[in-house]
């Protein structure tokens, strides 16, 4: 599928002459080279393809001829979901796959309706739909963007190969180097010499273990200044077979956030399937034994989580996670032309919001609409940057607020304390007012910017009216 072979890739390369991005790629000519091959990356593939002659990725792993889970994504086993901005960003190139994914069994969660939520001890209020989340796998997700870029005729896939260095100068880049993994294809040889690979725009989409910072400072070029705030939350997730037949609750969706914990029972496929994330403080192994897990259901705001899964079949080990650190790189002001960084790479955000995939995609759409314009190879990585920039506020922002946060960028402002005041009372009145509520889940879905909260008729609401009492039952029933 897509599996090119590296000497049909280094045929036609480029010299990499020229300013900027727009002086290799645009028109239907030119090479890029995509670093790494999951979502991030097939979605830059996608937006590449519309404006370059070739595009080639580079992934490390095999990919796999099924939905299945593959050893370079770890968390590919947890709760994943594609937020309506990322949904409409992925159409925006393969359109139709909403269908398709819907077909093979993944879930359009409504929201509100289909949705049981509790944030800091208050129950939101159930009503009329006015968004949708999709609900699957990530295996499920990544397979049918995969399948649908790599059936496009000017993108080739090279798998099992990694990526080992940049070729070019502190100006410009020209290519990368690669090298075969061992054992990876039949007769490779590990110790072979790293072989080049030429292209007019090169773009790193491999996630958080990224090493271009390395790789530019062989070039002379200075590492990226970083942003970092760690909350030291880890999760665990197992996934198991709904056996309450919906007698608990007719929602579909269920997600609860305490102070220090929280928890989401997400419908996956096949149908009947769930998964459970548990969000674990600092400072707590991971429970990795199902008791251990289970136990964690215990420490919820509501005995929902331990009902559902008393009544539950796990069908699954536990799997735990800890990468849950903020880090954002500056590379707007360091990136030599030639070379471009998205997703993981550029911005990684805690996994415990659900954003990640969504900005992925948001960010393939800045790259599609800076091509477009013959934007400059700097304009373009500064729009690269701000597609993440609403996921990255709320991310930190929640995160700065937890015991234990470290990093240089953890520290809260005056204005970071009263965001999150007034964050706080938007979540209080989201149980009694859907108009407040609709606003505070279209900017968690990354659809409205922050600053949609401050519009007058929401600022009035939660500032002069009443709050839900936090002992409000939940709405188990629409």
């Amino acid at each position: 599928m897509g599996d090119g072979r590296l000497d049909e890739a280094r045929q036609g390369g480029s010299d990499g002459a020229g300013d900027g991005i727009g002086d290799g790629i645009g028109g239907g000519r030119g090479h890029a080279v995509v670093v790494g091959g999951s979502i991030a990356g097939l979605l830059a593939a996608a937006a590449l393809a519309r404006h370059a002659g070739r595009v080639t990725i580079v992934e490390r792993d095999r990919y796999p001829d099924r939905p299945e889970p593959r050893k370079g994504v770890p968390q590919s086993r947890h709760t994943h979901l594609l937020l309506e901005s990322g949904l409409l960003a992925v159409e925006r190139f393969l359109p139709g796959l909403e269908a398709e994914l819907v077909a093979a069994g993944a879930l359009q969660v409504r929201s509100p309706t289909e949705f049981l939520q509790n944030m800091r001890g208050r129950w939101f209020g159930r009503g009329p739909a006015t968004s949708t989340t999709l609900c699957l796998t990530r295996p499920l997700l990544e397979h049918g963007v995969r399948t649908r870029v790599l059936a496009h005729p000017r993108i080739t896939a090279v798998q099992g190969t990694d990526v080992v260095g940049l070729t070019g100068t502190a100006q410009r880049v020209t290519g990368v180097r690669l090298r075969e993994r061992g054992g990876e294809r039949a007769g490779s040889d590990p110790t072979e010499l790293p072989t080049e690979l030429a292209a007019d725009l090169v773009v790193d989409a491999s996630g958080r273990s990224s090493h271009t910072p390395e790789w530019l400072e062989r070039l002379g070029v200075a590492r990226p200044a970083e942003d970092r705030v760690e909350s030291g939350i880890g999760y665990a997730t197992r996934v198991y077979r709904d056996g309450s037949d919906g007698a608990l609750t007719d929602a579909r969706l269920v997600y609860l956030v305490g102070d220090t914990t929280g928890a989401v029972i997400v419908p996956v496929e096949p149908a009947g399937t769930h998964m459970i994330t548990f969000v674990t403080p600092r400072g707590e192994a991971l429970p990795t034994a199902p008791g251990a897990f289970e136990a964690l259901a215990d420490r919820q705001p509501h005995p929902l989580v331990r009902q559902w899964i008393d009544e539950a079949e796990p069908v699954s080990p536990v799997y735990g996670y800890l990468r849950t650190e903020n880090v954002r790189r500056a590379y707007d002001r360091t990136v030599p032309d030639g070379l471009l960084v998205t997703g993981d790479a550029l911005c990684a955000l805690n996994p415990v919001f659900g954003q990640g995939m969504s900005t992925a995609a948001l960010a393939a759409v800045a790259l599609d609409e800076s091509l477009a314009a013959g934007s400059s190879n700097r304009r373009t990585q500064t729009a690269l940057l701000a597609a993440s920039g609403d996921a990255w506020a709320i991310s930190t922002g929640a995160d700065k607020a937890r015991p234990g946060v470290t990093g240089n960028a953890a520290h809260q402002s005056l204005r970071d304390r009263f965001t999150g005041w007034y964050l706080a009372r938007v979540q209080e009145r989201c149980g009694v007012d859907p108009d407040v509520q609709d606003t505070f889940r279209e900017v968690l879905a990354l659809v409205a910017p922050p600053t949609r909260l401050f519009r007058p008729a929401v600022l009035r609401s939660v500032l002069f009216e009443k709050v839900a009492p936090a002992d409000a039952a939940p709405p188990l029933r629409l």
